[in-house]
Order: structure tokens, then C-alpha cells, then sequence
């Protein structure tokens, strides 16, 4: 009878894994396919950035880009500017107050920068996440132990219209974005390229792991 009972119990447990697989499965393709249905778009962006305890303790503002597939710069303008940029293969980040200029293989990125996703079908991308969802709200949690993310949520509808999304890192910090003022016009490739600014620091991560 316990016997019975334990390959019962197991069989339950491999359906119901098998179950939560094939959810998050279809969480991945309808996200995908709901985040296609935008090829390019241009937003504003209100940043509120709280504690772990709920309070908030900073603001912001900017823009953010995007263009599939692969491209996406998010301008930030305050409280203290700085810029992130994917041309496809390197991700930039540039921090003009200490006139730093960091580089890394997108690649490599994908754990502690989500926002690659949001204009990536690579499944080598979507592979570092866990998602699933809840009507409009996609959960994204990374597989590495070692991101500093915790936790990507994407608030977009049925039509594809991005409404927002938010990051909660290790630490419990969170940041939300609100995207406002939201155009579809032709954005031009030359808007995700990116040169290092005269007399710039650049920490350049691509020599550390070698290009797949």
C-alpha cells in the first residue's frame, strides 16, 4: 500500500512540474508574441525608486527606445543622467558624471539587465528567465544565483502597448517605470549606435569572455 501510494504521489508531482512547465512555456511565447507586435516605439519614462521597506527615496525621468529586433536606448535625464544603449551585440552603459563608459556583451548582460528582453526573441536570452503570467503581468525571475536582479515584471496588453515594468533587486530595492507619451514612429539605426566620448574611461568587459 505505501508503495502504491509513493508512485502515486510521484506521478502527481511529475504531472504537476510538467504542468508548471508547459505554463511557463506559454507565458514565454505569449509575451513574445504580444511584445512583437510592436516593432519600434519611443516613450517617456517616470522612474520611482523605493526601499525594501516600501519607502521611496528617489525619482526620475527620461526616455526609452526601442527597436526590434535587438536595439533599445534608455536615456536617463534625472536625477543624475546617464545612458544605456544595445546596438544589437554590445550593451553601453555611460555615466557622464564620472565620464565612465562600461561595455559588455549582451550576452552576458541578459541576468542583471532584463531590459535586453524587451526586444529579444534569442532563445539563449529567454533561457536565463523563469516566466509566468497573470493577465496583463509578466513575472520574470533570473535562473542565475549570481544576477543582481531578484525579480523583471512587464505590465503590456493584448495589442502589444508596453505600459510599464519595474526591477526588484537581491537587496529588495525596486525600481518602476511608467511609460507616458508612447509614439510608433520610424526611429533611425543611428540612435543605437554608440561612440565613447572624448576623454571617457572606457571599462571594457568584452575581452573577459570571449564572443559566442
Amino acid at each position: 500500500m505505501k508503495s502504491m501510494f509513493k508512485k502515486s504521489l510521484l506521478g502527481v508531482m511529475f504531472v504537476s512540474l510538467s504542468a508548471f512547465a508547459v505554463a511557463d512555456d506559454k507565458a514565454v511565447a505569449e509575451l513574445q508574441q504580444r511584445l512583437e507586435k510592436a516593432s519600434q516605439y519611443s516613450a517617456d519614462f517616470d522612474q520611482t525608486v523605493r526601499s525594501s521597506k516600501g519607502k521611496q527615496i528617489q525619482t526620475g525621468k527620461g526616455k526609452f527606445q526601442v527597436k526590434r529586433p535587438n536595439l533599445f536606448r534608455m536615456d536617463t535625464k534625472s536625477p543624475q543622467e546617464n545612458l544605456i544603449v544595445s546596438d544589437g551585440e554590445t550593451l553601453w552603459f555611460y555615466d557622464p558624471f564620472v565620464s565612465q563608459v562600461t561595455a559588455n556583451w549582451v550576452k552576458d548582460a541578459v541576468s542583471n539587465t532584463p531590459f535586453v528582453l524587451l526586444t529579444s526573441n534569442d532563445k539563449g536570452n529567454w533561457e536565463q528567465y523563469d516566466v509566468t503570467q497573470s493577465m496583463d503581468n509578466f513575472v520574470l525571475k533570473p535562473k542565475s544565483k549570481k544576477s543582481s536582479i531578484k525579480q523583471f515584471d512587464v505590465r503590456i496588453d493584448a495589442n502589444g502597448l508596453l505600459k510599464g515594468f519595474s526591477t526588484i533587486e537581491r537587496d529588495g530595492q525596486s525600481n518602476l517605470y511608467v511609460l507616458r507619451n508612447i509614439t510608433t514612429a520610424n526611429l533611425p539605426n543611428d540612435l543605437f549606435k554608440f561612440s565613447v566620448p572624448k576623454g571617457a574611461e572606457l571599462d571594457d568587459q568584452r575581452g573577459k569572455k570571449a564572443k559566442k
